[in-house]
């Protein structure tokens, strides 16, 4: 029946369905036979409306005079290409469907398509040619979709670099002297590092304003600057009158670098610390070429460099104590205090350390192990040498205010080890909790003056004085400061929390042992299963420990 039906179009280019007149539709007509009528009729590649085929069959069988007027189901469908954008404008993709025995896809379409889109930067050549030539090989109906503009994100600026013209007496010590057997012997330190006076020191690398980017319709990016600073002049060094740029010595001595500038002190230069110097209380910097010997006492208000050991001694410095090989401890009972101490207000650098308390106000590194160590630092600790194949943090327990990471967390064997990570937590969560009280406070004092004020213009102009509604004004004012400033100090701590919380956690690179417990705020896990590399973080709600291989939660 469908035979007699389906007509095609003078310019062949739509498909009617028309019943004959005098032809009547019985209950049994449907759609079934129709895809072997287009095939006699030579469009089975035409584009079909399958509800209107649907609703033709209906009316036919209903006998209305629409089905014998003709109604439109199928016709000839040109390639079609449109383009897809990202919503950052950062991607522009083509999305191009196969004809139903239509046009098939030119050049001109698709850059006439890009046109339509603003799409003029990032474009890629290849990416089009491959468009035009999969558009070949498409059925009818056949979707393809191919990346053809990719925006340039902006390339944020250096920040400033402060380069030291001298060097680090820290590094003169690990040097090795003996080149062929490649060994640090520590009785050749070769001479002091000094400098003369006014002999460049360190010279500033301005910061740099950074690349901008675009996106695939053209808008620019901004980059991000970089951070720039000013070289900072420090103790016996001033800036080069003829170059901002660079630090120069006023006078001379030991040369000690900071993170932007150069102090030169008269340091004191001991080989050991032992019974015949006795202890050392020193106002500036002590460098020890050799070891600190045990019971020894070493107190500086500059920084401590050792050479060696620091054995059983304590040493208290206010600024970095730099240790080139290790901080070493005897054991001792459980509860009695250790027999190694060193306390900075800076920052502990070592190899390694065992047995031993270290507190510092900034952070820790240690480059091969820290064993059975008590540590409290204020920032973060690290346990790993620069190519983090070595660093193993087991035993004892250590109280970080920032992150911890290292390669190797526990040891195998029964020694427990405890991290108690980003111990600020409960300080942020208090200074928070004041604030909103403060804040609220504000708004209810804010809520006061208001209803005064409704109260104060509900009594008769006669009653009233521009005094009191002056007073009120200046109220309201000082309120709402006091709302805005308590507002912007709450969003502020808010913002450095979170950071802080995302920032703040246990790293480790390859392996997390049994017996390693992890604290956040009063939350703690216990890890009772060996584990590869794990990072450890906090959500306010619980502790998650997720796989660095793999991006899933592990259970503990």
């Amino acid at each position: 029946m469908w035979d007699n039906i389906v007509t095609l179009s003078e310019d062949k280019q739509q498909v009617v369905a028309r019943l004959p007149s005098g032809t009547v539709a019985d209950a049994s007509f449907d759609h079934r036979l129709l895809s072997v009528a287009l095939d006699t009729l030579g469009v089975s590649d035409y584009f079909l409306f399958e509800e209107e085929v649907l609703r033709f069959v209906t009316l036919a069988k209903e006998g209305k005079g629409e089905a014998y007027e003709g109604i439109l189901i199928a016709e000839v469908r040109d390639t079609s290409v449109v383009v897809e954008l990202s919503a950052d404008e950062m991607l522009a993709t083509i999305v191009v469907t196969g004809p139903y025995s239509g046009k098939v896809l030119r050049g001109s379409d698709i850059i006439y398509c890009l046109a339509q889109a603003y799409i003029t930067k990032g474009i890629n050549k290849l990416a089009l040619r491959k468009v035009l030539m999969m558009s070949t090989k498409l059925k009818p109906g056949e979707i393809f979709t191919q990346p053809v503009a990719k925006g340039t994100l902006p390339v944020r600026g250096q920040d400033a670099k402060f380069q030291a013209l001298v060097e680090d007496i820290t590094r003169q010590v690990l040097k090795p002297r003996n080149k062929d057997a490649g060994k640090i012997d520590m009785r050749d330190l070769g001479e002091t590092i000094t400098v003369g006076i006014n002999e460049p020191l360190m010279k500033r690398i301005p910061a740099t304003k950074g690349t901008a980017g675009f996106t695939v319709r053209g808008r620019i990016i901004p980059p991000i600057p970089g951070k720039d600073c000013l070289i900072k002049p420090g103790k016996g060094t001033y800036i080069s009158p003829d170059d901002p740029n660079l630090l120069l010595a006023a006078s001379p001595g030991l040369p000690i670098i900071k993170e932007r500038s150069i102090e030169v002190d008269d340091a004191l230069c001991v080989s050991n610390v032992d019974v015949s110097t006795g202890h050392i209380k020193f106002k500036g910097n002590v460098f020890v070429s050799g070891n600190i010997e045990p019971g020894m006492i070493v107190k500086a208000t500059g920084g401590v460099t050792v050479g060696g050991f620091i054995e059983s001694a304590e040493v208290q410095a206010q600024a970095d104590i730099k240790v080139a090989k290790g901080i070493i401890g005897h054991t001792t009972k459980e509860g009695d205090p250790k027999s190694c101490k060193v306390i900075s207000k800076g920052s502990i650098t070592a190899s390694y350390a065992q047995n031993a308390e270290l507190q510092a106000a900034n952070d820790i590194r240690l480059g091969v192990h820290s064993m059975s160590n008590d540590i409290r630092c204020g920032n973060n600790l690290t346990v790993m040498d620069t190519m983090k194949k070595h660093g193993t943090l087991s035993g004892g327990e250590a109280k970080v205010g920032g992150k911890v990471e290292c390669v190797f967390l526990g040891v195998e064997g029964d020694t427990a080890t405890k991290i108690h990570s980003f111990a600020r937590y409960d300080g942020y969560r208090q200074k928070i909790a004041e604030l909103k009280e403060s804040y609220k406070h504000a708004q209810e004092q804010t809520m006061s003056v208001i209803r005064k004020e409704l109260e104060f213009k509900r009594r008769p102009k006669s009653e009233r004085s521009e005094e009191q509604a002056l007073a009120i004004q200046q109220k309201r004012e000082q309120n709402d400061q006091a709302i805005e400033k308590n507002k912007s100090q709450l969003d502020r701590l808010e913002a450095e929390f979170e950071t802080h919380l995302a920032e703040c956690t246990v790293e480790v690179h390859e392996k997390v042992y049994t017996r390693v417990t992890i604290q956040f705020g009063d939350e703690t896990v216990t890890t009772k299963r060996t584990h590869g590399g794990s990072i450890f973080s906090f959500n306010q709600y619980e502790i998650l420990c997720s796989s660095k291989m793999k991006q899933e939660d592990l259970a503990l």
